[in-house]
C-alpha cells in the first residue's frame, strides 16, 4: 500500500509542476513603491487575486497561450497587458501603474441630528443646562440662533416677545451672572429684535451654571450663564449672516504657524431701519456688539486674551397720543454699554495638576432720559477690577482644588431731572472683595460621588461662607440622579423696575453695590433634586425639582411706577419652588424638544407680597425639526405660558413687537405700573406657534466649499392676541388690553459659512 501512496504523490506533484500560471509584483509607476489591494485578473480564464502588502500575485491557469491580464487600483489608471501563458511553469510578470486622482460620487453621511440635552457632557448635565453650536443652530423654537433663549425651558425662562434677562430657578433677572470664557459681563442684552448680546456664530458652548460647585462660580443668587468662545481652526473660517433683525460676521483662523489663533466677531442690529418716515411711534436706533480673542502658546502653556463691547442706542415716542393735532417731538431715550477684557493663562502640569490664572476689567453703563412731561435723567455705572488662580488636581474621578479671587467693584446710580435739581437716590458705592475657595469631587461607595465647594469672602467688613455641595447617583449608563444645595451671596443688585413695561426696551441691569444707603448683602438657598434616563440611544427624559429662599433682596416695583428707581426702593425677601419635566428626541432626519415647567415665585416686602413678572405659573414649549433632505429643514415650535401676573400701566401707551409685516417696532408713551398693587393684574394666556424653513447650497469658489442658506420663520401663525399688559385711563378709569403681536411677522435672511 505504501508504494502505491508513493506513486500517486509522484503523480500530482509532476502534475502540480507543469501547470501553467502567471505571477509578480505591481508597483506605483512613480515610487516604485509595492502596491498592495490591486485586483489582477486572468479575464480570458476568469482567474482573479488580491496583491499583498508586498504588491506579489500569483494566479494559477487551466488555459495555456494568449491571454488577457488586467490591473485595477482604486487611484491609479487600469491597466491590461497581453500575456502568453506557457503550456508549464511560471510566466513573471511585473507591472506598473500610474497614479491618476479618482473623482468618487457624493457620498451623503447623515449624523444624529445635534439636539439640546442629548450631547454627551461628562459628568452628565443632569441639574444643569447647556447646549453646543450644532444644536444652537438646530433648535426648533427659535426664528434665528440665540444663546440665551436657547436655555429657555423648565426651570430657565425668559419673557416671550420682549425678554429682558434670563431667569434662573424663579430668580430675578439680576439675580443671574454672565461669563464669557470666563471673564464677567454686565448687561448682555440687545432689545428690539434681538435679546443676547453674543454673537451665536462665535459661540462653541452656552451653559447654566447652578449647581455644580465651580471655582470660578461668581457672586449671583441664582447662578450663572457661561459662553464657551470657538477655538481658531487650523485654516481661515468665516461665518455670517444678514437678516430683517440683524446682521453678523464672524472669522476665525490661526496666526503664524506657532499655535496662535485669532476670532474676530462683529454685529449689528437695526430695528429702524424698515420702519415708516415721520411716524414718530416707532422705535429708532441701533443695537451691536463686538469679540476678538487671540490665544498662543505662552510660558508652557496657552495664553488668551479676550475683548468684548456690546452697544444699544433706542429711542421712542413719549406719548402715545398727538397733543391739539400736533404729533409731541419729544422722545424717551436709552443707552447701555457693557465693555469686557480679560486675559487668561492656563498650563497643564505633571500628575493631572492644571494651574489657571485669571484677570479683567468689565464695565457696564446705563443712560435714560424718561417722561411726557416732567423729564428725568438716570446715569448708572458699575466697574469691577478681578483677579482669579486656582490650581486642580485631577485623577481619575477625583479632583481637587484651590483658589483665591480679589475683586473691586464701584457702582454709581443717580436721577435727576433736565433742569439739574436733584430727585430721587443719589448712591454710590466702592467695595473690595477677596475670596478663598476650595472644591473636592469624590467617588463614594458603588456609583455615588460627592462633589463640594467652600468658599470664604471678605467683604462689607464681614465674611461670608458658600457652601456648595452635590451628590450624584448613576446605578447604571442610563440613569443619573442628583441633588445639590447652594449657599450664595451678591454684592450689588438692580435698581431697574422689573415690574415696567419698558423694560422690553431697556433692559439694562443697573446695578448698585453693598455699601451705598439701605443696600444690604443679598444671600440664597437653594435646593435641587433631578434626573435623567437614557433608555434608548436619542432619547432623553428628565424632571427636576427646586426650593429657593432669598434674603436681603431690592424690590424697586412696590416703591415707583417709573422704569427705575426715583423713589427709593423695598428691602425684601422672595421664594420660588417648581417642577418641570423634559425630553429630547433625535435621530438620522429630525430632532424634538419638549419641557413644561410649574412654578410659584413670591416677592415679600413688609406684610405684602406679591408674584413678580417672571413668575409665570405653567411654561410649555414643544418643538420639532425634521430634515427632508441632507440640504433642507423645516422646523415648527409651540409655546405656551399659563397664569400670567403683571403690574397696571397707567395712561396711554401703543406697543407692537418688531416684525417686517408691520415695518419694525412701536413704543409710544411713558407707561408708569400702578406701585399700588404690584403683580395684581392677572394676564390672559399666552399662546403662540411659529413655523420655518432653511434651505442652502454648497457652491465651489476658489478652491472653497460655500454653503450658502435661505431661511424664513412665520411666528405666531395664528395671529393670536397675546397680550403684554393692562392699561387703566387715569381720567375715565377705562381699561384697555395692550396687545403683544396683533399681525403674524415674518423673518426672513441668507446665512453663509466657507
Amino acid at each position: 500500500m505504501v508504494p502505491g501512496l508513493l506513486a500517486a504523490l509522484t503523480w500530482v506533484l509532476a502534475v502540480q509542476a507543469g501547470q501553467p500560471a502567471v505571477a509578480g509584483t505591481i508597483r506605483d509607476g512613480e515610487s516604485g513603491a509595492p502596491l498592495s489591494g490591486a485586483v489582477v485578473t486572468l479575464t480570458d480564464d476568469d482567474r482573479e487575486v488580491v496583491t499583498d502588502t508586498g504588491g506579489r500575485y500569483r494566479l494559477d491557469a487551466t488555459l495555456a497561450g494568449p491571454q488577457h491580464l488586467s490591473v485595477k487600483r482604486i487611484g491609479y489608471e487600469p491597466r491590461t497587458v497581453h500575456a502568453i501563458i506557457p503550456g508549464d511553469g511560471v510566466l513573471q510578470l511585473d507591472l506598473s501603474l500610474h497614479p491618476v486622482p479618482l473623482r468618487l460620487p457624493t457620498i451623503v453621511v447623515h449624523s444624529v441630528v445635534a439636539i439640546r440635552g442629548l450631547e454627551n457632557t461628562e459628568p452628565p448635565d443632569v441639574l444643569d443646562r447647556s447646549i453646543s453650536a450644532a444644536a444652537l443652530r438646530n433648535h426648533p423654537l427659535l426664528a434665528e440662533p440665540d444663546g440665551f433663549l436657547a436655555l429657555s425651558g423648565g426651570s430657565v425662562s425668559a419673557a416671550p416677545e420682549a425678554p429682558e434677562g434670563v431667569h434662573l430657578h424663579g430668580g430675578a433677572a439680576d439675580h443671574t451672572a454672565y461669563l464669557l470664557d470666563g471673564i464677567p459681563v454686565f448687561s448682555p442684552y440687545h432689545a428690539a429684535g434681538t435679546f443676547s448680546a453674543w454673537n451665536p456664530d462665535a459661540l462653541e458652548q452656552v451653559q447654566v451654571q447652578s449647581a455644580t460647585p465651580s471655582l470660578a462660580a461668581p457672586d449671583a443668587l441664582a447662578g450663572a450663564v457661561a459662553g464657551t468662545t470657538r477655538v481658531p481652526g487650523r485654516e481661515v473660517r468665516t461665518y455670517g449672516a444678514l437678516s430683517t433683525s440683524h446682521a453678523r460676521l464672524t472669522v476665525d483662523g490661526p496666526l503664524g504657524a506657532a499655535g496662535a489663533g485669532f476670532l474676530l466677531s462683529v454685529r449689528s442690529g437695526f430695528p429702524g431701519v424698515v420702519t415708516p418716515e415721520h411716524d414718530p411711534s416707532y422705535l429708532q436706533g441701533r443695537t451691536g456688539d463686538l469679540l476678538a480673542k487671540v490665544e498662543a502658546p505662552a510660558l508652557h502653556g496657552r495664553l488668551r486674551v479676550l475683548l468684548y463691547d456690546s452697544g444699544n442706542r433706542l429711542d421712542a415716542a413719549a406719548t402715545a397720543e398727538s397733543l391739539d393735532g400736533v404729533t409731541d417731538p419729544r422722545r424717551n431715550g436709552f443707552e447701555w454699554d457693557s465693555r469686557s477684557a480679560g486675559v487668561s493663562w492656563t498650563r497643564s502640569l505633571a500628575g493631572g495638576n492644571l494651574v489657571h490664572v485669571q484677570a479683567w476689567n468689565a464695565r457696564g453703563e446705563a443712560e435714560a432720559e424718561w417722561g411726557p412731561t416732567s423729564r428725568l435723567a438716570l446715569e448708572a455705572d458699575r466697574e469691577d477690577q478681578g483677579l482669579l488662580a486656582t490650581v486642580e488636581r485631577a485623577r481619575g474621578d477625583r479632583l481637587t482644588g484651590i483658589g483665591v479671587r480679589v475683586q473691586r467693584s464701584r457702582t454709581s446710580y443717580r436721577v435727576s431731572p433736565r433742569d439739574g435739581a436733584e430727585i430721587g437716590p443719589s448712591l454710590g458705592s466702592r467695595i473690595p472683595i477677596a475670596s478663598l475657595l476650595a472644591r473636592h469631587r469624590e467617588p463614594l461607595a458603588g456609583t455615588l460621588s460627592a462633589d463640594l465647594a467652600l468658599s470664604a469672602t471678605a467683604a462689607a467688613g464681614d465674611v461670608y461662607l458658600g457652601p456648595q455641595a452635590e451628590l450624584r447617583w448613576s446605578p447604571t449608563r442610563a440613569l443619573s440622579v442628583a441633588g445639590s444645595y447652594t449657599h450664595a451671596h451678591q454684592f450689588a443688585q438692580s435698581l431697574r423696575n422689573p415690574e415696567s413695561v419698558s423694560g422690553g426696551i431697556f433692559p439694562a441691569d443697573l446695578f448698585i453695590g453693598t455699601g451705598a444707603p439701605g443696600v444690604p448683602v443679598a444671600s440664597s438657598d437653594r435646593m435641587m433634586v433631578g434626573g435623567e434616563l437614557r433608555p434608548l440611544p436619542g432619547v432623553r427624559l428628565g424632571a427636576q425639582t427646586f426650593l429657593s429662599r432669598f434674603d436681603g433682596v431690592l424690590l424697586v416695583a412696590p416703591a415707583t411706577g417709573r422704569p427705575f428707581a426715583t423713589d427709593g426702593f423695598a428691602g425684601g425677601r422672595g421664594t420660588a419652588k417648581g417642577v418641570s419635566v423634559e425630553a429630547a428626541l433625535s435621530g438620522r432626519w429630525y430632532g424634538a424638544l419638549a419641557s413644561w415647567g410649574l412654578q410659584d415665585v413670591r416677592e415679600i416686602y413688609g406684610a405684602s407680597s406679591y408674584a413678580p413678572g417672571h413668575g409665570t405659573s405653567h411654561l410649555l414649549e414643544l418643538g420639532l425639526i425634521v430634515f427632508p433632505s441632507p440640504t433642507a429643514s423645516v422646523h415648527m415650535g409651540f409655546t405656551g405660558a399659563l397664569g400670567r401676573r403683571g403690574t397696571g400701566v397707567l395712561g396711554a401707551f401703543e406697543w407692537e413687537s418688531c416684525n417686517l409685516l408691520d415695518q419694525g417696532c412701536e413704543f409710544a408713551g411713558s407707561p408708569t405700573q400702578d406701585a399700588r398693587n404690584p403683580g395684581g393684574t392677572r394676564l390672559p394666556d399666552y399662546f403662540r406657534l411659529d413655523i420655518g424653513a432653511r434651505k442652502h447650497w454648497h457652491l465651489g469658489i476658489a478652491g472653497r466649499d460655500v454653503e450658502l442658506g435661505l431661511f424664513g420663520t412665520l411666528t405666531n401663525l395664528f395671529g393670536r392676541r397675546n397680550v403684554l399688559a393692562v392699561a387703566t385711563d387715569p381720567s375715565t378709569g377705562a381699561r384697555s388690553l395692550v396687545e403683544m403681536r396683533p399681525f403674524a411677522p415674518l423673518v426672513v435672511g441668507l446665512d453663509w459659512r466657507f
